[in-house]
């Protein structure tokens, strides 16, 4: 069976319930680089007394007690337990918004409900909180038709950290407890259902004159099924941070304008129960409905629930001055707005929330665009243009303008600037964007952030006109006297590492012309579009000729005899495809789509880009570090466009690639980004949002 942790989360309330790994901790996390750290008791108890618990924790949680009791502990009867084993005593499935455990009649699910969402600024009230609620939905039921006596079913959480409160205090409709203000669980008022809190996870020792002991840290429901009934009891998990929650920009969290409180929050998630199950009822069968096979399925499920984890929404401003501001944060890293990422979670939000593009678009051209200088590796100085800043901040950090908290002076590797990248990451998702919506409006609007786009982008191939040759070439003043610029592919070696005359940027560089070209042609501008369709012709020109036709290959990096083969020579071409004129690019391009072709089926073999050990795909022949969000996008493109190249063992690769993420190392962190190719091994990029690119497999 597979062992692994699933982000639980809402949408936009960078916050999770993660659990799912057998032997460890997990829960309620908010604005977290991993899972929390709290023991949790899933689990039912028959006649026989003994409780049959799901294994949501790490050992034994220590006896609180023993803090107050020194020398004289209460003697008691220990609880008797028994942990479920993963390979044998219940079937996990994770759909793309539900994941279930069953263990014969019990069965216990939780719900991350997602949907289309129009612009936050433009919602109902109603329609808001609906989309916008910070709840993930539970459900603990037990079929007991067959049974002769009644069959009790538990739900608790161990925080040790904080103590929990009763939500009957304050909320007498309300069945369950919270975590101060911040988070909580509840179930409606039921006969059938009792408050559990004290120092022992199922046994209460101690009683208060509501039968509960506010000194334990230990709090749960316990539901009773009586003989001959089958029932099913919903819990809603609820997360609520008031206040101002950020620094640089003053923000907070846009559901504190549609609910008052957590209370508010858990009646809600209560009350829209049924509605949630159901729209995640839609979302998993869509996905079950599709063509992907079931390793896919997973790495796709997993991948959204990850990204959905790292979603802000945020409010900016009082009153009706108030503004949505969209954040996706860079999973265990938190970088906010990552410009590298929003351009690969673009066909997801298209699909779904496209506002969010648009949102984020704005922003970087308002605060985090920048006009920098050029220089040449030879030390040639001379005037640049408009880029933008790899994030937007961390951790709830928002950077000054113009500036990254990622980006730093004098380096040849990571952390330095990224302009090239970004300038092109901008231009990509903006006219895909304006493409995909009819959102000529805006368009229009941006239309002379699009000009000194274009122009930066020309003179980072040379600030002469009369000698570019199609390269992009020149570094930003921006990286130092010493630095010159990387990719996003950061921690990788040269062969995708190196911004200047790399073929992955070349092949975003050919895609942005291509767009550029498509933009300005729907703004009417013929002679814009024709130059942008010249510059189009020059970039796709200049990556033909560096095809070798006695290997068959392209080198990834056009300098000093480069031997490195990689998958991201045609990563540009998925924005094409998603439009739908790849075939007119193809059509435009043969020789070029021809030595694509001879390239991929190369690279597509044991040993260069698929790894010979274990038949999982690599981004790079050089390097073992390889990185799934990309790995989906190249398996799109070349599965669409070059699908000649595609072997028996590249194309069952996803079984490999879907082992790795379901094992331990990863399995501890949801969906890892960075790992070694021989083993699964993790090395880095977890709690990632980045690899729900793995959507696009459901255009194939």
């Amino acid at each position: 069976m597979s062992h692994y942790h699933t982000q639980h989360s809402p949408f936009g309330a960078f916050a999770s319930f993660t659990c799912g790994l057998p032997g460890t901790t997990g829960g309620f996390g908010q604005s977290l680089k991993g899972p929390a750290d709290q023991n949790l008791c899933v689990a039912h108890r028959t006649s026989d007394g003994v409780w049959q618990q799901l294994p949501f924790l790490d050992g034994e949680a220590a006896d609180g007690a023993l803090a107050y009791l020194g020398d004289t502990p209460a003697a008691f009867t220990p609880t008797r337990v028994r942990t479920l084993a993963p390979d044998t005593d219940y079937t996990r499935h994770l759909g793309w918004a539900s994941d279930t455990w069953q263990a014969g009649p019990f069965r216990f699910s939780l719900y991350s409900p997602w949907d289309k969402t129009a612009d936050p600024a433009t919602l109902a009230p109603d329609v808001a909180r609906f989309a916008f609620a910070p709840v993930v939905c539970g459900e603990l039921s037990y079929d007991n038709t067959g049974g002769a006596g009644p069959v009790e079913l538990f739900f608790g959480v161990n925080n040790p950290g904080r103590p929990w409160r009763p939500l009957t205090d304050v909320a007498p409709a309300l069945l369950g407890f919270a975590a101060g203000p911040e988070f909580g669980f509840a179930t409606a008022s039921d006969p059938a259902v009792a408050l559990h809190q004290g120092f022992d996870a199922y046994q209460m020792r101690l009683h208060d004159h509501r039968g509960i002991h506010l000194l334990g840290h230990h709090a749960g429901l316990r539901f009773t099924v009586a003989a001959g009934e089958r029932r099913g009891f919903p819990i809603t998990l609820g997360f609520f941070r008031s206040g101002i929650v950020t620094t640089g920009i003053t923000a907070r969290y846009h559901y504190t304008t549609l609910f008052r409180d957590l209370e508010d929050v858990l009646r809600h998630g209560l009350a829209r129960h049924a509605d949630y199950l159901g729209l995640a009822a839609r979302r998993d069968a869509e996905l079950d409905a599709s063509k992907l096979d079931a390793d896919q399925r997973w790495l796709l499920a997993q991948a959204t629930h990850s990204y959905l984890g790292s979603t802000q929404l945020l409010s900016v401003g009082e009153g009706r001055q108030a503004r949505p501001l969209w954040v996706v944060n860079e999973g265990e890293y938190r970088m906010i707005n990552t410009l590298d990422l929003t351009v690969d979670h673009l066909f997801f939000e298209l699909e779904w929330q496209p506002w969010a593009v648009r949102n984020a678009l704005d922003f970087f051209a308002s605060r985090y665009s920048y006009t920098d200088t050029l220089r040449t590796p030879d030390g040639r100085r001379a005037e640049g243009g408009l880029s933008f800043c790899h994030d937007q901040g961390v951790a709830d950090q928002f950077t000054p303008a113009g500036y990254s908290s990622y980006e730093a002076r004098d380096l040849q590797g990571c952390f330095s600037h990224m302009a090239m990248e970004q300038l092109l990451n901008w231009i990509c998702c903006a006219v895909t964007y304006a493409e995909h919506t009819a959102d000529k409006t805006w368009l229009k609007k941006n239309r002379e952030i699009l000009d000194a786009c274009a122009e930066s982008l020309r003179r980072r191939d040379d600030p002469d006109e009369k000698i570019r040759d199609g390269l992009l070439k020149w570094d930003s003043s921006r990286c130092g006297e010493r630095g010159s610029e990387i990719t996003t592919y950061d921690s990788l070696d040269v062969s995708l590492g190196q911004a200047r005359n790399n073929l992955y940027i070349q092949s975003k560089a050919l895609a942005a012309w291509l767009l550029l070209e498509r933009a300005y042609t729907t703004l009417g501008r013929a002679s814009s579009a024709r130059a942008a369709g010249k510059s189009a012709d020059l970039a796709a020109r200049a990556i033909l000729q560096k095809h070798e036709a006695a290997t068959g290959f392209f080198p990834a990096i056009f300098e000093a005899g480069n031997q490195s083969r990689i998958l991201p020579a045609v990563e540009g071409l998925v924005f094409p495809l998603f439009l739908g004129w790849a075939d007119e690019v193809r059509a435009r391009y043969p020789e070029l789509f021809a030595a694509y072709e001879h390239h991929l089926a190369r690279a597509l073999q044991p040993g260069v880009c698929l790894d010979a050990k274990s038949g999982a795909w690599k981004i790079s022949s050089t390097s073992t570090n390889t990185w799934y969000s990309k790995i989906a996008l190249a398996q799109h493109v070349v599965r669409r466009l070059f699908p000649a190249a595609v072997g028996p063992v590249a194309r069952t690769a996803d079984a490999v690639h879907a082992r790795f993420q379901q094992s331990v190392p990863l399995g501890r962190f949801a969906m890892v980004d960075q790992v070694r190719s021989t083993d699964g091994g993790d090395l880095g990029s977890r709690y990632y949002p980045r690899i729900v690119t793995a959507c696009l497999w459901l255009q194939e």
